[in-house]
């Protein structure tokens, strides 16, 4: 047995484990394939995910797939445990995920894959809205000595805020007045207290799997409790946090968007209030001035690849489309503004820098 399985051993007791593959390793995490024999002879494929430290995104994982249990389609829990930090869950399998469409060359299964995957968060949104009591329960019982918030998204906007007001200082641009106070508003306007649900807080196209069930979510390090518009955000921005931040064509995000509102309303008829597309449309302002943060050091030195595996679209691609989205938008017009002021003086910087739709959308554009 590879000798960095010996704990996830140990948790398992008497099963004989075998490396298949390194799925992924990072900074917070190894994810390995394995294959358990057990003493009666049953052999199955288990996902092995050993983290780094008992931090928030093994509290927030655990916590989250321990509510998700009795709601909805997602990885099961094999066994967990804290010290050291580890969860072993059940094997969905090989199948693509809406990342591996999107980067296809094949823009009908593009589209349906981005369908299933706004159909999966309106059943993740439907099944857990009433879930924040239970959530924050086991966040309690888990969290160690340091607190784990239910929602991450209030921290995300203070330091957004102050990242902007610095980095716009830095660069001679001129912030509008209340533009910041806008932002600051998203914690209250798109809180937890309204139409909100149990989500993995990076619902990132290469978070799921296509199982013979349907699109299954995973990776829930970041889970947390918001506003569903956050969520259903992603869309449109297109998805804040990952390599795979191609453009999406307008027609096709917006179908998907449909097929989350047909998938939602049944159970939650607020999405068909005027006020939710308004909500998302905050949302989508909100992640272009957010991420743009999170983005823009690299962006402005060497802008080094986002994966150095795959082919991805530059920093400033994305951070020039996002930019330009938010300053098209009337729903905060002081951060639009500023978002138009950002956006001429990295223009000035560095050209026009235009971002490619996603490679199974292209021969159609």
């Amino acid at each position: 047995m590879d000798e960095g399985l010996v704990p996830v051993r140990t948790l398992l007791g008497d099963v004989r484990l075998e490396a298949v593959e390194r799925l992924g390793e990072n900074d917070r995490a190894l994810v390995d394939r394995v294959r358990a024999t057990y003493p009666d002879g049953r052999r199955v494929s288990l996902i092995a995910k050993q983290y780094r430290s008992a931090g928030e995104g093994w509290v927030r994982e655990s916590c989250a797939l321990s509510i998700l249990s009795n709601r909805l389609r997602a990885p099961r829990v094999v066994a967990c445990a804290a010290e050291p930090p580890i969860l072993v869950l059940e094997d969905l399998g090989d199948g693509q995920s809406v990342a591996d469409a999107l980067i296809g060359r094949d823009a009908e299964v593009a589209q349906r894959a981005l369908d299933a995957w706004a159909a999966a968060i309106a059943a993740l949104h439907v099944a857990t809205r009433g879930a924040r009591e239970a959530f924050h329960a086991v966040l309690a019982e888990r969290q160690g000595d340091l607190p784990v918030a239910d929602s991450r998204m209030p921290a995300e906007i203070d330091a957004a805020v102050r990242a902007l007001d610095r980095e716009c200082g830095a660069l001679g641009v001129r912030v509008p007045a209340g533009a910041l106070d806008e932002l600051r508003g998203l914690t209250k306007r798109l809180g937890g207290s309204r139409l909100a649900a149990l989500t993995p807080g990076d619902t990132c196209p290469d978070n799921n799997v296509l199982t013979a069930e349907g699109l299954v979510l995973v990776d829930f390090e970041g889970a947390e409790w918001r506003h569903v518009a956050w969520d259903v955000g992603y869309l449109h921005v297109p998805w804040p946090s990952c390599w795979c931040s191609w453009r999406i064509p307008e027609a096709a995000a917006e179908q998907a968007m449909a097929s989350y509102l047909r998938a939602a309303r049944p159970q939650l008829p607020e999405v068909d209030d005027p006020g939710f597309a308004a909500d998302v449309e905050a949302a989508v302002v909100g992640w272009c001035l957010i991420t743009t943060t999170w983005f823009i050091s690299n962006a402005l030195a060497d802008d080094p690849p986002l994966n150095p595996d795959r082919p991805t679209p530059t920093r400033r691609a994305m951070i020039s489309h996002r930019l330009q989205r938010a300053a098209r938008s009337t729903e905060l017009p002081a951060l639009a503004e500023l978002a138009a002021e950002l956006a001429a003086e990295l223009r000035r910087r560095w050209g026009d820098v235009a971002l490619a739709p996603a490679p199974a959308f292209r021969a159609a554009q």
